[in-house]
């Protein structure tokens, strides 16, 4: 009996918890609705959107910090700032940086080959905001030349072996098309890696190249057929990301899986994708997959990465993300951070995330859907014949 009673005092007890937290809960939201009222709902009276980009230095977080420097985020949009604010910048970027725990920074590349060993490669030598003066007191150590460009040993990179000794150095610069982002303790700042001799040592380099060039010379043939591309001319896409995602205890029971992300030997899997009845089904909770795609999405928020959609793809256990596009080199940069955060975030719920194209035999692989356009800068999509005549005044 007595057993009873105290099994009925903590289930009150538990039931009145429950009540009071609910009652603070729709106080709460009241409180968020009145506030609104009269200026319209947008996203920014949402919680769960208040976060997004917090990590990021750009738009609004770059302007706020670099007013703190007598400028603003106009500064930016024009890539001659690491010529003539560097300065200004980095020690904006600084004060960001250590507002939100930072003591690090690398300038984060792609080297050249590095996909073909692991999906989401990248290259990467953290650096600490310090260094010592005349005294041997600590100072700050993140000036302008610091963030522009760096310098680290190319000689191990494809070809490097080739190089004479002084000469084989790799020379770091900033991609001013991509943002600054925080993750962690340190600050990643998106970069190309040269040569001494300035020939591409990563992959990044071919993508800027290419993208000048289609600017330079689509806005020259434009320009003859009537459409006035000063803005310049840009390249547009949205990487789908699908993935596996399989228990981690029986990931670790197959040696193929782990060396080289598929399956190289053993039967079929035992059951197909005939009755297509994993894709687009509800994403469930009795398993891992759910939560931590949900965490996934949260970190990559936090550094303005806009993972919009997620849901169950066709083969058992592969799902998928999709992101709202953007300029291809951001595009990239944020797709190779999101494979590294899909990864680490599967291994903390007991997943083992597998990116690559065709893990398991005769069941549907991962692709990476490329959804490409290219559009001016002012936002005359290049693809759409209505829009260039609109723009062109060209009926024909």
């Amino acid at each position: 009996f007595s057993m009873q009673r105290a099994q009925l005092f903590f289930y009150q007890y538990q039931q009145k918890k429950m009540f009071a937290a609910a009652v603070k809960q729709v106080a709460r939201l009241e409180r968020r609705h009145r506030s609104a009222v009269g200026s319209g709902r947008s996203t920014s009276t949402l919680s769960a959107f208040q976060e997004y980009g917090k990590f990021v230095f750009s738009g609004k977080v770059a302007d706020d910090y670099l007013k703190k420097q007598g400028s603003s985020g106009d500064i930016l949009k024009n890539p001659s700032w690491v010529k003539n604010e560097s300065d200004t910048v980095a020690n904006a970027v600084f004060d960001w940086a250590v507002d939100h725990g930072a003591s690090n920074y690398c300038h984060w590349f792609q080297p050249m080959a590095g996909s073909g060993v692991r999906h989401g490669q990248t290259g990467q030598v953290h650096n600490m905001f310090l260094e010592f003066d005349k005294n041997g007191e600590v100072k700050q150590d993140f000036k302008g030349k610091t963030l522009v460009k760096g310098e680290t040993d190319g000689s191990s990179y494809p070809n490097g072996g080739l190089r004479g000794t002084h000469q084989a150095g790799g020379y770091l610069a900033l991609d001013t098309s991509s943002p600054i982002f925080l993750r962690g303790d340190t600050i990643f700042i998106p970069s190309a890696l040269v040569s001494y001799h300035g020939h591409a040592l990563d992959e990044k380099t071919p993508l800027l190249r290419a993208n000048a060039a289609l600017n330079k010379h689509g806005s020259r043939l434009l320009g003859i057929l009537g459409l006035d591309t000063s803005s310049g001319i840009r390249t547009n896409i949205g990487l789908e990301q699908e993935m596996f995602l399989v228990p981690r205890d029986q990931y670790y029971r197959r040696p193929d899986l782990q060396m080289t992300g598929r399956t190289i030997i053993g039967k079929n899997a035992p059951r197909g994708q005939e009755m297509c009845d994993h894709y687009m089904a509800p994403l469930s909770s009795a398993t891992g997959a759910l939560a931590a795609m949900q965490e996934m999405q949260d970190e990559c928020w936090r550094i303005g990465i806009p993972l919009k959609t997620r849901h169950r793809e066709v083969a058992p256990n592969q799902f998928e993300f999709a992101p709202l596009y953007g300029t291809s080199t951001t595009q990239i940069d944020q797709n190779l951070m999101v494979m590294q955060i899909i990864e680490e975030v599967a291994a903390k719920h007991d997943l083992a995330a597998l990116l690559q194209e065709k893990p398991f035999n005769e069941v549907n692989g991962s692709g990476k859907h490329n959804n490409w356009s290219i559009a001016t800068n002012d936002g005359v999509n290049l693809l759409a014949p209505d829009e260039i005549n609109e723009a062109s005044k060209n009926d024909d």
